[in-house]
């Protein structure tokens, strides 16, 4: 069964039945949800974190019609689905493979309680869709605690209603694109055309395992409404200190997620074949790796200006946290561009911090050294769509 994926190129996105889809690795999955996770004391993070997953997958599932859930969980990397024993009162689903349960024991090693929250909302929406009513979903067993499947039991309750998805969000035309700051020999058109081509669709296994990480093609508004609602649930709870740790934290998902995500990508059999005869500076992989980023439906990002060693300067234009965040929340008083900051920091000390031409060990020592030690780069969102800006703009220095 082929997935319906709509690409659209005019504005650097990719969507599936209305819904928009963005890939983004294991860490930072697993990453953005542990942080979630250890705020358990001050939010409700099971339900924050299986309600949005309701939410979005829902009406993408109703959109499709006759498309096998289970096909497209399989085809989004997040495993194997077993719905044979789902009925109308519920009963027991099953997952093999778990992107969610086998990236958290790589990454932090063995969980003391069940990890797959986006799994759950996944099979509440899948009973919702095809029974009517309200269901809740309750995760029993899971690979992550040392279970050797994850099992999940379903029952009649839970929410009467679920609220709509943002879908594509606020989409607004694109400004002018600044000219490039440096002259470069990449191609960036080839580049987007070359890894559109490229098979991340989960294998019989369900997982896309490229680039030396573990993909999803994920739903750009489950990121969204998340980390969104964790930032105001914590404020709400905890004051203004508390929100600008949980921005702290979202910020530093985004870090995580270019060092391995950006970072596998330079290291790559496919950059070394498709990229890396185009590069004939330093420089040249900071275009190199924005060309590609522009293939993950993250928006438009564009060098506006680049100091070799010393400051980058990005401009987006339709980023899916600023789409998401306009539809569902209006104007916001603060940045909210927390993933595409993360990975302008990320970038630019994976280039010129961490020497990633020198193909080093993505390890969490690595990481550290490079995001704690010396004079790291530091990003900022100085301009952000969701506070009424054209575009969203960054820049990385150094401390």
């Amino acid at each position: 069964m082929t997935i319906p994926v709509q690409l659209h190129a005019d504005r650097y996105l990719a969507s599936i039945g209305g819904e928009p889809h963005v890939f983004h690795c294991h860490h930072y999955n697993c990453f953005l949800q542990k942080s979630i996770v250890e705020q358990s004391a001050l939010i409700d993070a099971t339900a924050l974190l299986t309600e949005a997953a309701t939410e979005v997958v829902l009406p993408e599932l109703r959109a499709l019609g006759d498309v096998d859930p289970a096909e497209l969980f399989r085809h989004l990397g997040f495993g194997l689905l077993d719905l044979s024993g789902l009925s109308a009162n519920g009963g027991t689903v099953g997952v093999k493979g778990s992107h969610y349960a086998l990236g958290w024991v790589s990454k932090f090693g063995k969980s003391s309680a069940p990890v797959c929250f986006f799994p759950s909302g996944f099979i509440e929406a899948v009973a919702r869709q095809r029974f009517g009513g309200a269901y809740q979903v309750k995760e029993t067993a899971c690979v992550a605690t040392g279970a050797p499947e994850c099992r999940f039991e379903v029952s009649r309750g839970g929410r009467a209603t679920v609220p709509p998805s943002p879908g594509m969000g606020r989409l607004d035309a694109f400004a002018p694109r600044p000219a490039f700051a440096t002259k470069t020999t990449v191609d960036e058109t080839a580049i987007i055309a070359a890894c559109g081509g490229l098979p991340l669709g989960g294998n019989v296994e369900g997982r896309v395992d490229v680039f030396g990480v573990s993909l999803t093609r994920h739903f750009a508004n489950y990121y969204n409404l998340v980390s969104f609602r964790f930032d105001q649930q914590m404020e709400a709870v905890a004051g203004e200190a508390a929100a600008i740790a949980a921005r702290l934290l979202l910020v530093e998902a985004g870090q995580v997620c270019a060092f391995h995500t950006f970072g596998g990508i330079m290291e790559s059999a496919e950059w070394e074949g498709l990229i890396k005869p185009m590069i004939g500076s330093t420089e040249d992989w900071i275009y190199g790796m924005t060309s590609v980023v522009n293939a993950l439906g993250w928006g438009r990002w564009s060098v506006a200006a680049l100091d070799p060693g010393r400051r980058l300067e990005l401009v987006v234009d339709g980023t899916y946290e600023s789409n998401g965040y306009l539809a569902a929340f209006g104007t916001s008083t603060t940045p909210r561009c927390y993933l595409a900051t993360g990975g302008t920091s990320g970038l630019m000390n994976l280039v010129y911090h961490a020497n990633i031409m020198s193909r080093p060990a993505l390890t969490p020592a690595l990481y550290e050294q490079t995001f704690r030690d010396g004079r790291f780069f530091v990003a900022r969102e100085v301009e952000c769509r969701a506070m009424g800006a054209k575009a969203c703009r960054f820049v990385a220095e150094r401390m």
